[in-house]
């Protein structure tokens, strides 16, 4: 991507003055707080769901909406359910676990371990889990797989690679920027609107978006991924947990903020202060 390119681009994000009500709500993790929470996007408060006693990461839903997460330090994997209130540790002893993904068919799931660069997979029916891939080259955060049951995850922050489900065996990678310190990819996710990979970013760059474009049959397709830059409108928030809705829009937890990103347009339509956000997912019937 030219630095023309990149430069047109984050100079044509801007944040929408005008917010229109609407009815989304968003579970996210709230680090610093040790909280789940919920935004109610169409008037902008925040509602503590439950206190963990830990500082949780990602963020996600099973198909009966029951909320599942991690807290790196104690290394847990558990389900809150928002019907009966009720918390399970689901697996422990998985320090620095991270992003996780529900796999297809929804009996696994996986599970990006920090450090040292690993990803495990959990089975649901069994409650128990193995090592899918070791060796990731230092860390591991963002994992996601496309429509076509390719699975992808971000290793040592600047490559995005694709990985063999069965065998874990590294089939692509793609380099994003210079190797420098924690900068880089974090959060990733596949939106059936654009039909690509997004990841965010804070890097040498700038903090913003990524658009990684990949085939069906696996693998990158050229020019590889798009950067969208908005380092000036994000201020000291760094994008990090990320999720679309399918309708062209993606929903991203920016420590003090959450925003909501529109991809025909490039445009950030809202944001919202949360006071502490990590990993996101959108609350089902309400979008």
């Amino acid at each position: 991507m030219t630095l023309f390119r990149r430069i047109l681009l984050s100079s044509s994000i801007v944040i929408a003055a005008v917010c229109p009500l609407f009815s989304q709500e968003v579970y996210f993790t709230n680090e610093p707080k040790q909280e789940l929470q919920l935004l109610n996007t169409a008037n902008g408060a925040v509602s503590t769901l439950y206190t963990i006693a830990g500082k949780p990461d990602d963020l996600t839903l099973n198909s009966l909406g029951q909320l599942i997460y991690t807290v790196p330090l104690p290394g847990t994997l558990n389900l809150w359910d928002p019907t009966t209130g009720v918390n399970t540790v689901l697996a422990s002893n998985l320090k620095y676990a991270r992003d996780l993904f529900i796999e297809p068919g929804g009996e696994t799931m996986l599970v990006a371990i920090y450090s040292p660069g690993k990803i495990v997979r959990y089975n649901f029916l069994a409650g128990t889990w193995t090592t899918l891939v070791s060796k990731l080259g230092g860390t591991c955060d963002g994992i996601a797989y496309d429509a076509y049951n390719n699975v992808y995850a971000v290793a040592n922050h600047n490559t995005i690679v694709q990985i063999n489900p069965t065998s874990g065996a590294i089939l692509n990678t793609l380099v994003l920027e210079p190797h420098s310190g924690i900068n880089g990819a974090d959060g990733l996710t596949y939106d059936s609107y654009s039909g690509h990979l997004w990841a965010t970013h804070a890097g040498t760059t700038g903090k913003g978006l990524i658009e990684i474009f990949t085939l069906p049959q696996g693998g990158f397709a050229t020019p590889g991924f798009n950067l969208y830059l908005f380092t000036k409108q994000l201020g000291g928030s760094a994008p990090d947990g990320i999720k679309s809705d399918g309708k062209g829009n993606l929903y991203v937890g920016a420590l003090n903020t959450i925003f909501k990103y529109n991809i025909s347009s490039n445009t950030i339509t809202h944001s919202w202060i949360v006071g502490g956000a990590d990993g996101v997912s959108l609350v089902p019937g309400t979008y």
